[in-house]
């Protein structure tokens, strides 16, 4: 019997007669060169190729856009002489001012003085009940009067002893206590004395006077009431109307100025009172505090005013305006053109070829506190940034948007100040 056997060109398994063994078909495997997931990393290349190509492109572009001007906000640094006032709140207060106190006890008998009336020194202001005083004074001089006829008795006995000592009539013992008894009276008159002299003070501040000339206050105790000596409670208190000092303070950083002036001559402080429309009081800078206040970093300052006409009053909150030296050629820039670096404030200045460079300078505060007054590393007529330095880097070509003269005078010396507000917190750059 013939054997049925499978066609070569089908993949059928062949049939047997007989049982055959399975066996699974083989499996084809790539070379080692292309591993199984190659295939699918094609896509994948052709992704980032092109994305390679697109890169290059932006690249090109964004360089393009870098070599384009920087569109900036410009200012001119000009010198000018610049007049340094400062300005500050002052208060106030008398030149001198005594709290009246009643130096004995007793009973008030007399206020001939009202509230806010104006007196001169000596003017009796208070009575005290005198009698208990005057009796001590009678006294006191009746003491006095009775010792001192006791003194000249003792005085006398000792002439006598002495006389009679020389002609051996009594012993030297009673010689000597004789010259005891007047030397211990003659102590006696002078303690009598100074006992006479504290009882006509008593009678003396029974009378309460004016210690100098002002103008009163409320009158806290009336006739009727009786006062201790040294109260704690003050009975008026009397200021000087008339000259007042004025205390007010500045800033630290304006010390040395003014100390500067205030050894070379005197300076003229001004003090507009609120609500007067006179015009401001004149006076002078008479004092400078010893330290400067650590909580506020200001120094306080003393000016005293004659205050003739009475339009300061002790109390009183004040404007307070004072003049320092104008400084000469100064070169003011805006504040917001100066950056601070790691080396310390710098600017950016542009070159005559339309590009910047970075500029250290040393600056210190104008009066105007928009400016800086420049002391190194810049000149008048200069131009710098203004607004916009973000964007730069040393060598970059830039595109004026306007120019703005740093004049701390004019409506552009304003607007020099406002510019660059925006990015003023942003100012923390890492250059030099």
């Amino acid at each position: 019997m013939k054997r049925k056997t499978s066609c070569p060109a089908t993949s059928a398994p062949a049939v047997h007669d007989t049982a055959v063994p399975f066996s699974p078909s083989p499996v084809y495997r790539y070379p080692s060169a292309f591993p199984a997931a190659a295939p699918a990393l094609w896509p994948m290349g052709l992704l980032l190729l092109l994305l390679c190509l697109l890169g290059g492109c932006h690249s090109s572009d964004k360089k393009d856009e870098d070599k384009k001007p920087v569109p900036v906000l410009l200012v001119t640094a000009e010198q000018k002489n610049i007049a340094r006032v400062l300005d500050a709140v002052g208060n106030v207060e008398p030149a001198a001012t005594v709290a009246i106190k009643p130096q004995v006890a007793g009973q008030i008998v007399d206020a001939p003085v009202r509230s806010g009336q104006d007196v001169k020194k000596g003017q009796v202001l208070f009575r005290i009940d005198p009698r208990p005083f005057e009796a001590a004074v009678n006294e006191a001089k009746a003491r006095l009067m009775r010792d001192k006829v006791v003194l000249k008795k003792a005085e006398e006995d000792r002439e006598r002893f002495q006389r009679l000592v020389r002609q051996d009539a009594i012993s030297r013992d009673q010689f000597d206590q004789a010259v005891t008894n007047a030397e211990s009276q003659k102590a006696v008159v002078l303690q009598d004395e100074a006992t006479l002299a504290s009882a006509q003070l008593q009678l003396e501040y029974a009378t309460i006077r004016a210690p100098m000339s002002g103008r009163i206050g409320e009158v806290l105790i009336d006739p009727g009431n009786v006062v201790t000596a040294n109260n704690e409670q003050h009975m008026v208190v009397i200021n000087t109307m008339a000259p007042v000092k004025v205390l007010f303070s500045v800033p630290e950083r304006n010390l040395p100025d003014v100390l500067e002036e205030f050894r070379k001559r005197e300076i003229t402080v001004q003090a507009t009172p609120e609500g007067d429309t006179h015009g401001p009081v004149q006076g002078l800078l008479t004092s400078i505090d010893n330290s400067v206040d650590k909580s506020t970093g200001t120094i306080k300052l003393e000016a005293m005013f004659p205050n003739t006409d009475l339009r300061l009053w002790p109390g009183q909150f004040t404007r307070i305006r004072m003049e320092l030296a104008a400084l000469e050629n100064a070169v003011l820039i805006p504040s917001p053109a100066v950056l601070e670096g790691v080396s310390g404030p710098y600017v950016y200045v542009v070159k005559p070829d339309h590009t910047v460079e970075i500029r250290l300078v040393e600056v210190s505060r104008a009066p105007d506190s928009r400016f800086l007054i420049v002391h190194k590393g810049l000149k008048a007529g200069e131009t710098l940034v203004l607004d916009g330095q973000l964007n730069l880097v040393p060598g970059a070509a830039v595109e004026a948007k306007r120019a703005v003269p740093a004049d701390a005078d004019g409506a552009d010396g304003q607007d020099a100040g406002k510019a660059g507000a925006d990015a003023k917190d942003a100012k923390q750059g890492g250059r030099p």
